[in-house]
C-alpha cells in the first residue's frame, strides 16, 4: 500500500512540474478579488448630490472615490511624504475592492443629466461575464489654479481587461487629466498629490477650500464601447459608436457620485 500511496505521489509531482507550476507556489497565489458594485450617478443640484452621498457613505457603506473624503486632518504636510501615507489608502481598499477601478457590477443613473444621444440619459446596470470583471477609469480635466478644483470634463470609460485600461489612464494623464480610479496606482497618487499640494512649495495646500476634490463638471463622457455588449439591448449600438455624452440639465454644472463596495456575493443585477 505504502509503494502504491509513494507511486501515486511521484506521478502528481509529474503532472504539475509538466503544468509549469509548483504545489508551493499554487498555495501561494493570490485568491481572485471579491465580487463589487461600482456606482455612477449624476446629480443637478449639489444638495442633492450631498444627500446621495450620504445614502451611499454612510447607509450602505460604499467608497467613495468621488466626491472623495475629506483627508486634510491627516495629509502629511510635505508632498514628498504623501505617496507612501496615500499608497497604505489604496492597499486597504484593495484589501476590499481588489484592483482599483475593478468591478463585477455597475449601477448607472444618468438621468439628472442633458445627454447628447437621446435616450442615453437613463437608469440601467452592467453585470461582468461569469468569473469575470469590468475594468474603469476615471478622470477630470481640471480648470488651472482654482480651489476648490473646477473640471472641464470627466471621462470614465470602462474596459474588459486591465492592460486596455492602464493604456487609457495614461493617455488622459498625458492629456493633462486628473486621474482619480484606475488599476494605475502611482497616476492616482500623482492625481491627489497635484490636488492637495501647492506645487512651487510642495507644501499642503493652506486654503482648505484647496483640499476638497471637485465633484462637480461641466460635460461628461461615458465610454463603454469595450463593453458594449454589456449593456442593455436598446442602449448596444449607441453605445458600440461612440462614448455618451452629458451637459448640465440646470446651471452649470453635473455634480457627480462614483463609488464601489465589495458584495459578497454576486446580485447580477439587472434594471434594463
Amino acid at each position: 500500500m505504502k509503494k502504491i500511496t509513494s507511486f501515486l505521489a511521484v506521478i502528481l509531482s509529474f503532472v504539475v512540474y509538466l503544468s509549469g507550476a509548483s504545489p508551493a507556489l499554487a498555495q501561494q497565489s493570490p485568491p481572485p478579488p471579491p465580487p463589487s458594485r461600482g456606482i455612477v450617478t449624476f446629480y443637478i443640484t449639489p444638495e442633492q448630490q450631498a444627500e446621495g452621498v450620504k445614502i451611499y457613505g454612510d447607509i450602505l457603506k460604499y467608497d467613495l472615490a468621488l466626491p472623495h473624503p475629506d483627508l486634510s486632518a491627516i495629509l502629511p504636510e510635505n508632498v514628498s511624504d504623501f505617496p507612501a501615507a496615500y499608497k497604505q489608502v489604496l492597499a486597504q481598499n484593495k484589501q476590499k475592492n481588489g484592483i482599483n477601478g475593478s468591478l463585477t457590477e455597475g449601477w448607472f443613473d444618468f438621468q439628472a443629466a442633458m445627454a447628447m444621444s437621446p435616450r442615453t440619459n437613463t437608469l440601467f446596470t452592467v453585470n461582468a461575464p461569469i468569473n469575470g470583471r469590468i475594468y474603469s477609469v476615471v478622470a477630470g480635466l481640471p480648470v488651472a489654479n482654482q480651489c476648490p478644483q473646477k473640471i472641464q470634463q470627466t471621462e470614465i470609460a470602462f474596459f474588459d481587461n486591465v492592460r486596455d485600461a492602464e493604456s487609457k489612464a495614461d493617455e488622459l494623464d498625458t492629456k493633462g487629466y486628473l486621474v482619480y480610479v484606475s488599476p494605475k496606482d502611482d497616476l492616482t497618487v500623482k492625481a491627489f498629490s497635484q490636488i492637495f499640494y501647492d506645487q512651487t512649495t510642495g507644501k499642503k495646500q493652506a486654503n482648505s477650500s484647496c483640499l476638497l476634490v471637485s465633484s462637480f463638471t461641466e460635460k461628461v463622457r461615458t465610454d463603454f464601447r469595450q463593453i458594449f455588449t454589456l449593456l442593455p439591448p436598446a442602449l448596444q449600438q449607441e453605445a458600440r459608436q461612440q462614448p455618451f455624452e452629458f451637459f448640465p440639465r440646470v446651471g452649470t454644472y453635473i455634480y457627480v457620485a462614483n463609488a464601489v463596495k465589495n458584495i459578497s456575493q454576486p446580485n447580477r443585477i439587472s434594471m434594463k
